[in-house]
């Protein structure tokens, strides 16, 4: 939906501008590139402004705050595949055991 008709500027605009760091409705307008309009989106800007900061708020205040980004851990090598039932029938084969049957 377009939050600023005179700029062609949508709702995805200015959240991709807050999601970027834009924490006050006039950052969000020099982010998306506002020019002066008829200033009917400043209202609508002003409160996803506000609903985008609360629901940060929110979340910091659930999850005990932003986290710091970490490096990924390396890979942790995989272990070798345990043996086959033919592979087990092979060995026990060639030692002179009769193969296992089946129930």
């Amino acid at each position: 939906m377009y939050v600023c008709i005179c700029n062609a500027i949508t709702e995805d605009d200015v959240h991709g501008c807050m999601a970027s760091g834009c924490a006050t409705a006039k950052a969000v307008k020099a982010a998306c590139g506002f020019k002066p309009g008829c200033g009917m989106c400043t209202k609508r800007i002003h409160t996803m402004v506000s609903q985008y900061r609360t629901a940060n708020e929110l979340a910091d205040a659930l999850t005990g705050g932003p986290l710091a980004l970490t490096a990924a851990p390396d890979p942790v090598p995989a272990q070798p595949a345990p043996p086959v039932a033919a592979e087990l029938t092979t060995d026990l084969a060639a030692e002179g055991a009769a193969p296992p049957t089946a129930a």
